[in-house]
């Protein structure tokens, strides 16, 4: 009485002064750790939904659409905790959690009051009705960085929860593995994961892991004084026991549970240990021990609507008992009870909503995949796309530089061809000019003259062709026998050292009979020089290189010696 009667003090107390409190805002701040912060009162608060409104009254107050997500989804927790059931209130203000979130815009908040408004469905055991908000959910979450959800270790053990209750193991442990990261290692929190996670791998048939994280569990658990959880994680262990059919060490264990449970009054799982107890002494053969025991967990399941599914799980336990006492007589109640609750709960959480809201998830999935397997498949077909079109534009850049390069050396072509006709009519046109002139030594002069510009002109186009054409060799060969045609032949040397000897004789008789020494290579350097042309000229018309001129009139002046010196004066003297 006098625990029962603190008790009672301390909650009105409670109330009182939460009712003189105000939630304290930060001015200004819309971000996820300020939503967090006020998010995390919810814990804290009493039932009482006027209290509750007063302490919130700020956020009413400033009124932004993520403040009403915030105010609603607290009102909605709160309702639900004072019913202690589905409510009007409460599905009132989740709904207006979610319409504030859409349209804040913010996906963090829509997400939060979504999964809020399932979890809430999900406690009272409406299963069928919590899985289009945990579908949405769950569409939102997978495209989010966790970063920028609310409580993200939270919110994927709601999911991994609703998952493993619905017989979807497999995604029930891949979302509370998520969960983990994002939870501290020694918080009661933690603990709750791995325990749950265990029991998945139960479920499994992975017995090695299950144990590990229930162990694990129970091992956090301990340290952090969560003593309902330790009694859990004994519970959950003695299941690990049944299945290998250890029962005395299962009974032992499932015992300590529901002692410490019972200790700190949490009837939920005081159910659920007596359940399990109850089923452990049937098959260890303790019917009379196994009776009293569901008597104590029936009495608790039939204390709250949403245990339904509790009771039943014990009313076919109790019909193990019925047959093996021999007890016909009780058969029928109990079969008529059990068949009132499977009508019932095959609107809630029974085994036909479970299994229907698991097609469900599963037909999301599949779903989901074809539509991803049909993006890819779209994302392919345009990259093919892209490449057959970009491949085609390429083929015909390539076509048309091709064709440019054809035309533009066709071009060139007929314009090279044009200079070298035009180069052979002026070399034609000297040949007539000098024919026209008798020949004379003058006439020769101008010839040789025009045949020097014309070989240099040749030099110069050759060069040209050489760093810029790719038919150099073609054209190289036709200007090549050009600029040939243009160097003194002997039938031009002989006309040119007549015509000399006619207009110089006595240089001419001079040089011969003064200087023997002098070879006829040596005479037509001379000749040319004494005419006036200079070494690059000579060098053009002879068809040598200037150094060339150079060397052969240095070894002459080696043959010659003293006499090197009079020939070039009488060349000087002549000029």
């Amino acid at each position: 009485m006098r625990i029962k009667y603190f008790f009672s003090l301390f909650l009105i107390l409670s109330t009182f002064s939460l009712q003189a409190q105000k939630i304290q805002l930060n001015s200004g701040r819309n971000s996820i750790s300020e939503w967090e912060r006020i998010l995390s009162l919810k814990n804290s608060l009493v039932s009482d939904t006027t209290a509750l409104k007063n302490f919130l009254q700020p956020l009413e107050d400033r009124n932004s659409e993520s403040d009403k997500v915030l105010y609603n989804v607290l009102l909605a927790n709160c309702y639900a905790k004072a019913f202690d059931r589905i409510n009007k209130k409460s599905n009132q203000y989740y709904s207006k959690s979610i319409i504030s979130a859409q349209k804040s815009g913010d996906k963090a908040l829509e997400i939060w009051a979504t999964l809020c408004n399932a979890e809430y469905f999900y406690n009272y055991r409406e299963i069928t009705k919590s899985l289009p908000f945990f579908v949405a959910a769950i569409e939102k979450i997978d495209q989010t960085d966790p970063s920028q959800i609310l409580f993200p270790g939270e919110s994927f053990t709601k999911i991994g929860f609703y998952m493993g209750t619905i017989g979807d193991n497999n995604e029930a442990i891949n979302y509370l593995k998520k969960a983990i990261k994002y939870t501290n290692t020694n918080t009661p929190e933690f603990a709750r994961i791995t325990d749950n996670l265990g029991l998945y791998y139960l479920q499994l048939g992975d017995v090695i892991n299950a144990r590990k994280n229930i162990e694990k569990a129970s091992e956090v658990a301990k340290s952090v004084g969560d003593s309902v959880r330790y009694a859990k994680t004994l519970g959950n262990l003695g299941l690990i026991y049944e299945k290998e059919h250890d029962y005395p060490n299962a009974i032992k264990i499932v015992r300590e549970d529901i002692q410490i449970s019972e200790r700190f009054k949490c009837e939920q799982n005081v159910m659920f240990a007596y359940t399990i107890l109850a089923r452990l002494l049937i098959a260890n053969d303790q019917i009379l021990e196994a009776d009293i025991v569901l008597k104590k967990a029936d009495l608790i399941a039939k204390s709250k609507s949403y245990f339904k599914i509790n009771e039943l799980e014990i009313l076919k336990l109790k019909l193990e008992i019925i047959y093996k006492q021999n007890k016909g007589r009780d058969e029928l109640g109990v079969r008529r009870r059990i068949g009132i609750l499977e009508d019932s709960l095959n609107k809630t959480d029974g085994i036909l909503p479970l299994n229907q809201a698991n097609w469900m998830m599963q037909k999301r999935n599949y779903q989901q995949n074809i539509a991803s397997t049909k993006q890819e498949l779209s994302k392919e077909l345009f990259w093919k796309n892209l490449i057959f079109i970009a491949s085609g534009l390429l083929i015909l850049f390539v076509l048309f530089i091709i064709f440019k390069s054809k035309k533009t050396e066709k071009i060139r072509k007929t314009q090279n061809d044009n200079k070298i006709e035009e180069y052979e009519k002026t070399k034609a046109s000297n040949e007539q000019k000098l024919a026209d002139a008798h020949k004379t030594l003058d006439s020769q002069i101008d010839f040789l003259k025009e045949k020097n510009i014309q070989i240099q002109k040749l030099h110069l186009e050759i060069e040209k062709f050489r760093k810029t054409d790719s038919s150099f060799e073609q054209d190289h060969g036709k200007l090549d026998n050009l600029l040939q045609s243009h160097l003194m032949t002997e039938e031009n040397w002989r006309n040119f050292k007549s015509e000399f000897q006619r207009e110089h004789p006595d240089f001419y008789d001079n040089l011969l009979q003064n200087f023997p020494e002098i070879t006829d290579s040596n005479l037509r350097i001379i000749l040319l020089q004494k005419l006036g042309f200079t070494n690059t000229e000579i060098s053009g018309l002879l068809g040598i290189t200037v150094e060339a001129v150079k060397k052969s009139k240095q070894r002459l002046k080696r043959k010659l010696g003293d006499k090197y010196d009079l020939l070039f004066q009488m060349i000087a003297i002549e000029n």
